[in-house]
């Protein structure tokens, strides 16, 4: 039974493998279409409006070009040196402020962008993985496990950089492969270009290019020195590619000795190196990666491990496969280690996850029989439990999106000229700079801040921030006529006010929650918000 149902999948894997050309851009590209459009259509997440995380910068320069005359120049000069002085990804600012200029605030449009990035991350990955040798079947496989899980968060995320980074990844890693293949140094340009862009947008990138120089020896080693691994096979190789493995250095070693001299390796807070870091911060920090968003990821490696270690005599003869993937998984894991990595921090170590356990294992010939069969049906299960995991972020950030904008609106309709809001999201900067540059594009300026710790009112929307000396004025809790906070179906929620709420009329919306002062508006404004969808 089994064997007949293998070999009518092979026999579809050959029909399959038959489709090339113009139809096989064509169907890759639906797919990944089609793919995109599920969480971005189907649940939502494409109209679910602004959000309290990095979304105030698209208001707060929409309000400057708009509201103040700003100039575009003058605005991406300000970001990138401000920027440069504790991070280095000088291309982000560029890329989102231009971004900005043109699409304004409309995140519609610019969801449209971003989900373009991700489907032709996809189609680059589909064909990276056709440039090494894998069947079609399993290179859709590869770009997929890539892609979806946890890290399908930039899908619809604006703000992460590792959609666009994945891109220059993808399309850079194609071009190398190309080039490796042809020698046609079209292939070698487009590489190094894409490549210096990638490491000039995302830091944790910069520590990819020692897996590409790598692979390039991997390459050369395969095809020249038929797979055999010597000193002076090894120098061969090297003096063959010498001028690609300079490029490829200087690439590298340019951006680290900024980041090492210039900007410090110890602005990052729990990202990235620092003086004095204890190696239990960093199995602290993985223990609670394996236990959250990489849960699937321990689950299934464990089981693809035990498959192959019935195979142990042949499994030593992969290890130059597995150096490859550990050259481009490690350095991830150290540099995210100890902060725990999570949601858009998966990319771009999944892209070597699937690397080893997606590409390169089901082409191994040892692999054959039933556990051939039981470890590609683990591939497509990893697979699945990642899709479920994608629909429920999609659900959710679906739902805290139309809480926000429910809520923002219903603020909106029901405040006077001369009354004051007070916002509750501290100890999230990001949110009080989302409603405060959310309520000055619509010409009110009436909104306060909480700090819970202080027990404090004042007009300090972000502190880390200096504001004139009056904003720093206390404000008196009467005088407030509308409140805005979290509860407890956000993420985001820290604490409940301990402030006494019995003259207000509260208005749960969604993960928010609206208090408004009786008699203090002239109509109650009850928003309604669907919520979660998903619940398996």
């Amino acid at each position: 039974m089994l064997n007949k149902f293998q070999g009518g999948l092979k026999k579809l894997n050959g029909k399959i493998e038959e489709i090339n050309g113009k139809w096989e851009l064509f169907i890759i590209f639906m797919l990944a279409l089609v793919l995109v459009s599920v969480p971005l259509l189907g649940m939502g997440t494409l109209t679910s409006g602004v959000h309290l995380v990095d979304d105030h910068e698209f208001l707060r320069w929409t309000y400057e070009f708009r509201c103040q005359n700003a100039n575009l120049l003058d605005i991406l000069k300000v970001w990138f040196w401000r920027d440069l002085s504790w991070r280095y990804r000088p291309l982000y600012y560029f890329v989102r402020i231009f971004s900005c200029y043109v699409f304004g605030d409309n995140l519609i449009a610019y969801s449209f962008f971003k989900a373009s990035e991700i489907i032709f991350s996809i189609i680059f990955l589909y064909y990276c993985g056709q440039e090494m040798s894998a069947g079609k079947v399993y290179s859709v496989l590869f770009a997929f496990t890539s892609m979806i899980g946890y890290q399908s968060a930039v899908w619809w995320k604006l703000g992460p950089q590792e959609s666009l980074a994945t891109l220059l990844l993808s399309a850079g890693f194609f071009c190398m492969l190309r080039y490796l293949k042809s020698n046609k140094k079209g292939w070698m340009a487009g590489n190094v270009f894409l490549f210096i862009l990638m490491v000039h947008y995302k830091e944790s990138h910069i520590i990819l290019i020692p897996f590409f120089m790598l692979y390039i020896l991997y390459f050369e080693i395969c095809s020249s020195e038929k797979g055999q691994v010597t000193l002076p096979g090894i120098w061969r190789c090297i003096k063959s590619r010498i001028g690609y493995l300079i490029a490829l250095s200087i690439i590298f070693i340019v951006p680290v000795i900024v980041i090492v001299f210039y900007v410090g390796t110890d602005q990052y807070g729990n990202v990235g190196f620092e003086s004095g870091m204890s190696i239990l911060e960093y199995v602290d920090g993985l223990g609670r990666s394996f236990k959250g968003d990489l849960k699937w990821y321990k689950r299934f490696g464990i089981f693809f491990c035990l498959i192959l270690l019935t195979y142990w005599e042949e499994l030593k003869k992969l290890w130059k496969e597995i150096l490859l993937a550990a050259s481009f998984v490690l350095p991830q894991i150290v540099l995210y280690g100890r902060s725990g990595i999570g949601e858009r921090y998966i990319l771009p170590s999944s892209v070597g996850f699937a690397f080893l356990f997606v590409y390169v294992i089901p082409k191994w010939k040892p692999l054959s029989g039933k556990r051939r069969f039981v470890y590609v049906l683990g591939i497509l299960l990893c697979l699945a439990a990642h899709g479920r995991v994608m629909l429920r972020e999609a659900d959710y950030f679906r739902y805290r999106g139309e809480s926000i904008m429910s809520t923002f609106q219903a603020v909106d309709k029901m405040k006077r000229e001369d009354s004051n809001v007070l916002a509750c999201f501290r100890p999230n900067e990001e949110g009080n700079l989302t409603i405060n540059y959310w309520m000055k594009l619509r010409g009110f300026d009436n909104v306060y801040y909480w700090t819970e710790e202080e027990q404090m009112i004042t007009k300090v929307c972000d502190i880390n921030i200096a504001y004139p000396e009056e904003y720093y004025k206390e404000q008196d809790f009467d005088d407030i006529d509308i409140i805005v906070m979290y509860n407890k179906e956000d993420r985001h929620w820290v604490y409940d006010l301990t402030m006494d709420l019995t003259d207000f009329q509260e208005i749960p919306c969604g993960t928010l929650t609206i208090y408004v002062r009786n008699g203090s508006v002239d109509q109650i404004v009850r928003p309604q918000v669907e919520g979660l969808r998903i619940h398996f």
